[in-house]
């Protein structure tokens, strides 16, 4: 019994192992890997048959669906690994960046004219605004409940002090 299904398994695995290689090979991957991924597929899909966790077996519909989800995510672990690493990358020259005597005098101008311009707001645009730069992470209607204002209005001001700000520093709308 084991023996015949070992054997139709291997003919199924011959039969189609090249269309499974192909419908990878289709999606960019390199021979080798395509080897490797479908190698992997059989193995889990012949896992699945023997311990009756399959209710059919499409061959090889299944084996090719089946290394194409270990592609993706093969190449979401690969993502996530990078974008860590990149991430990490870019700390550490933002960490290191030291600003030019050029930047830190442009800076302490555009701070200032940030500065002038929130001064002919109003006490409550300065304190929407304050809120907003102090709380980056604190959900709008949180600080709206904060400032005693709607919601709503919370966002009118603060609309109409990012416009000012824009239009101070001779920014487009």
């Amino acid at each position: 019994m084991v023996t015949a299904f070992r054997q139709r398994w291997g003919r199924a695995y011959d039969e189609h192992q090249h269309t499974v290689i192909l419908a990878l090979l289709s999606n960019g991957v390199r021979l080798d890997e395509a080897r490797e991924l479908a190698h992997d597929a059989w193995a889990r899909i012949f896992e699945q048959a023997t311990t009756e966790r399959l209710e059919s077996l499409e061959l090889p519909g299944l084996v090719i669906r089946q290394a194409l989800y270990l592609l993706i995510e093969s190449r979401r672990r690969t993502n996530t690994k990078a974008r860590r690493d990149g991430a990490l990358d870019e700390a550490t020259d933002v960490a290191d960046h030291q600003p030019s005597p050029e930047e830190t005098v442009a800076g302490r101008q555009l701070l200032q004219s940030v500065e002038a311009a929130l001064a002919t707001s109003s006490p409550r645009a300065r304190a929407v605004m304050s809120a907003v730069i102090s709380g980056p992470d604190v959900l709008q209607s949180e600080l709206a409940k904060n400032e005693g204002v709607s919601l709503q209005r919370f966002r009118q001001i603060l609309c109409e002090v990012r416009a000012q700000l824009r239009a101070s520093l001779g920014r487009p709308s």
